[in-house]
């Protein structure tokens, strides 16, 4: 069995891989930076705030916060090569920089932090209660929080999905969207807004679906092997059925995608 680093360093891996991209896109979870941008407006982000994005991958959302909102932002990711990414694309006018850290132990200083973002990422940490925590440290009191996650309900989770390609969608860890208010209320936040952002998952799948018969159609052409490439993970023949149950499980609830907005509650 992989020890705890070894299991983060290959999530985060996963999460450069062509499957990853395939599925989700530049910016690695649904909605892209439309919504993003309405975390922001929700969590009521201020020109000059200092503002923390947690698990920032190659940058893009960080990037966006500091350009829409003129705040400073930190990210900080597990990967090294999704850091190096990051610092290498922001402009020189960028307000937003990156550095390498773990979100359950971050590298920042407690207390200084206005506000701090982590989208598509609490499903996949191994110690959710524990990142929380550490959010909950670095922000001063009053602080926000603001949380985007795949949100799954208990048993529901075909196996079909519960390996690579579920672990890309966010599926494999997801909470309830009581398990995650539950998490940041225990954690010292109180929750102030939840929206219910699912049908992004349904764009996603419509993006997917049109990616996957383009691509069959130039196997078709180029005379390529029938063997699934690397890219799809090993499932493109089976991917319209994968889209199928993906699709089905939305429509019955079982499967969502929720934005939260949290403020820190001072300490006694």
């Amino acid at each position: 069995m992989p020890s705890e680093a070894e299991a983060k360093a290959c999530c985060a891996d996963l999460y450069q891989s062509d499957l990853a991209k395939l599925v989700m896109g530049d910016t690695l979870h649904p909605g892209g930076l439309g919504l993003t941008n309405k975390l922001g407006r929700l969590m009521g982000l201020k020109p000059g705030e200092l503002v923390a994005d947690l698990a920032s991958a190659r940058g893009e959302s960080a990037q966006a916060l500091g350009r829409v909102f003129r705040c400073s932002v930190v990210g900080v990711e597990f990967g090294a090569e999704a850091v190096l990414h990051a610092s290498n694309s922001a402009p020189l006018n960028s307000r937003a920089r990156f550095i390498r850290g773990d979100a359950e132990c971050l590298p920042l200083r407690s207390g200084v932090f206005d506000a701090a973002v982590c989208e598509c990422s609490m499903s996949l940490f191994i110690n959710k209660a524990q990142a929380t925590a550490e959010t909950a440290r670095l922000l001063r009191s009053g602080g926000r929080f603001g949380l985007s996650d795949v949100t799954i309900e208990p048993d529901s989770l075909p196996p079909e999905l519960e390996g690579e390609l579920g672990q890309v969608l966010c599926l494999t860890n997801a909470l309830t969207s009581d398990g995650y208010i539950r998490l940041m209320e225990e954690g010292g936040f109180t929750v102030t807004e939840q929206v219910d952002a699912s049908a992004e998952i349904i764009k996603i799948l419509d993006e997917v679906e049109s990616k996957l018969a383009a691509f069959s159609a130039f196997r078709q052409m180029s005379g390529a092997a029938t063997d699934a490439s690397p890219a799809l993970g090993g499932q493109l023949e089976r991917s319209p059925e994968l889209v199928a149950k993906v699709r089905e499980m939305v429509g019955a609830g079982k499967l969502g995608y929720w934005l939260f907005v949290a403020e820190k509650r001072p300490e006694r």
